[in-house]
């Protein structure tokens, strides 16, 4: 994402079905110690011979806190739409999984510092800048501005006159946002603290990714809307792409993978999964964006 830290809700998913050990915990310098991984079963042929990972045979998974994206259990499991791709990936390639628990401040050195992850999950956005430091896969969503009140606002104008509007630190929209609303712009550190001031009345309206939002106010009755295009704020016109980080070293990875996901686009597979998690079908990439996308 441009946004660094994206934000928490409450969905849940059910546990992965493929087994999964992880790590007990992650230090506040991102170092961890994945316990061994499950075992894969001897006669699985791979959809890709030769592919090469940190840990032989082990897919080591990044997650971060960010539904419906991605979360861990508690005790080495993890959920999520990006954790049912990855899982699915796994299988496919006969890569058993273990899941190290991230933030978004050390998910990209524990790909190309520590080397820790072989790919990290939580709906990173592709942009030129993280091109630098890592690859990615072909992408699988799109995110955009979610909009969420209790009447449905959908467009910077209602913006501009609702009152107080809450935005999380980071996103690339607040630079455009900022002289349009001036003061009644308010920066949170995330979704939980957001959602509690919108919850009080102490502001009117909270931006977030749809993505995110939507899980986070699934238990309210407020609404959650895509913002509608204006050319005042760049997001609203061109959707963020969101893809899987891999080390750009280990383009055999990152290449077999993506044409796993680039068949889950065309057999249904991600439209299924998105309309699980309760996500529009207009989210999904469409094969010939899919394949123009910084890799």
């Amino acid at each position: 994402m441009t946004r660094s830290q994206p934000r928490r809700s409450t969905l849940r998913r059910p546990l992965p079905a493929l087994a999964v050990l992880a790590v007990a915990g992650l230090a506040f310098t991102g170092c961890a110690s994945p316990a061994p991984a499950s075992t894969v079963a001897a006669d699985c042929t791979p959809a890709d011979e030769g592919l090469t990972t940190f840990t032989a045979g082990t897919l080591t998974v990044g997650v971060p806190e960010n539904p419906p994206y991605t979360q861990t259990d508690g005790s080495g499991g993890a959920s999520g739409i990006e954790i049912d791709i990855i899982e699915k990936l796994a299988a496919a390639e006969c890569l058993a999984l273990s899941y190290v628990p991230i933030t978004y401040a050390n998910g990209i050195p524990m790909i190309t510092e520590q080397k820790k992850t072989d790919i990290i999950t939580g709906g990173w956005y592709v942009t030129e800048k993280r091109a630098e430091q890592v690859g990615f896969t072909t992408p699988t969503m799109y995110d955009t501005m979610g909009v969420v009140s209790k009447d449905g606002i959908d467009t910077v104008d209602q913006l501009e006159t609702v009152g107080t509007v809450g935005t999380g630190t980071g996103f690339s929209w607040n630079e455009e946002l900022a002289p349009l609303l001036g003061s009644k712009l308010q920066q949170y550190p995330g979704t939980v603290e957001m959602k509690q001031d919108l919850v009080a009345g102490r502001i009117q309206a909270a931006l977030d990714g749809y993505a995110v939002a939507v899980a986070a106010y699934a238990d309210t009755d407020y609404k959650v809307e895509p913002i509608q295009a204006d050319p005042r704020v760049s997001i609203t016109q061109s959707k963020p792409l969101i893809a899987f980080p891999v080390s750009k070293d280990n383009t055999a990875l990152s290449d077999a993978f993506s044409a796993l996901i680039d068949q889950y686009r065309t057999d249904g597979t991600l439209a299924d999964l998105l309309a699980a998690y309760n996500l529009p079908a207009d989210l999904l990439v469409p094969a010939d964006a899919a394949a123009t996308s910084i890799r």
